[in-house]
């Protein structure tokens, strides 16, 4: 494997010998002689782009049913969320394949993903640079995903063209778009949760938590709470409009049914 790599990176330097019309031992000046030799890159942001924003709402309210719940866990809520989505474009090979030469050849295996560095310009076509097992070399497709039969370097920011021809293998071996998306959901943004709080001093309680307060940014799932208190025994009670009855409470869950708002 080092000597394929050995004789990938011999064929560059003589490439870059031939055009610069011999050796040269100043570094400046290959820098600048380069830049008559070279490629300028259009380099690409490969960040996740915002697509949408949405609103998703939780609403838990089973009516005329008897429930049952843990200490900590809601009774029921009516809660919203914003959620939002991201994407960015990437590629993959259709099928195992890429370029091969003399030297070393350039591998792909299929459903391989890739960001796509950068674009450049080869006689009026655009390609975009897709990056290989070795460090700053890459290969060029076109627009439909095929693949260009000259591989080039990066070198300070600019593309070098070896002065080898590779050959694509297999034939129909190319590269297809793929979508790489993400999204994140806020605590509750709006709404009410209420938990059942267990048993204390002979008191059924509950927690009311209320998502409304204009310092809830959904940053934090604590919300404005209140702490709700009630005899411990069974029958109907009103948790700030929502009304339930009480079948059974115990240390750890309670027993319930929910209202219906009249």
């Amino acid at each position: 494997m080092m000597k394929k790599i050995t004789a990938l990176s011999g064929i560059l330097m003589l490439t870059a010998c031939i055009r610069a019309g011999g050796n040269n031992f100043l570094p400046e000046r290959n820098v600048f002689m380069e830049r008559f030799q070279t490629l300028p890159i259009t380099y690409y942001d490969n960040e996740m782009k915002l697509v949408k924003t949405e609103l998703i709402t939780e609403r838990n309210f089973i009516e005329n049913k008897v429930l049952s719940s843990a200490v900590g866990y809601s009774i029921v809520d009516d809660k919203t969320y914003r959620k939002t989505y991201y994407a960015r474009e990437a590629v993959r090979p259709t099928e195992d394949g890429g370029l091969s030469s003399n030297a070393e050849p350039v591998e792909y295996k299929k459903h391989q993903q890739f960001d796509m560095i950068g674009e450049v310009y080869v006689d009026g076509v655009r390609y975009a640079l897709i990056p290989t097992a070795h460090e700053s070399f890459v290969t060029l497709i076109d627009g439909e995903g095929k693949l260009y039969h000259r591989v080039g370097q990066i070198r300070n920011g600019r593309l070098i063209l070896l002065n080898e021809v590779f050959v694509v293998n297999p034939k129909n071996f190319a590269f297809e778009p793929v979508m790489i998306s993400k999204s994140e959901q806020t605590n509750p943004i709006k709404g009410f949760d209420i938990k059942y709080g267990g048993l204390r001093n002979g008191y059924v309680s509950f927690i009311y938590y209320n998502y409304d307060s204009p310092t809830t940014d959904g940053l934090d799932d604590s919300g404005e709470f209140e702490v709700l208190s009630f005899p411990n025994k069974p029958g109907a009670v009103d948790l700030k409009g929502v009304g339930i009855k009480i079948v059974e409470a115990r240390d750890d869950s309670i027993d319930y049914i929910i209202l219906p708002n009249e």
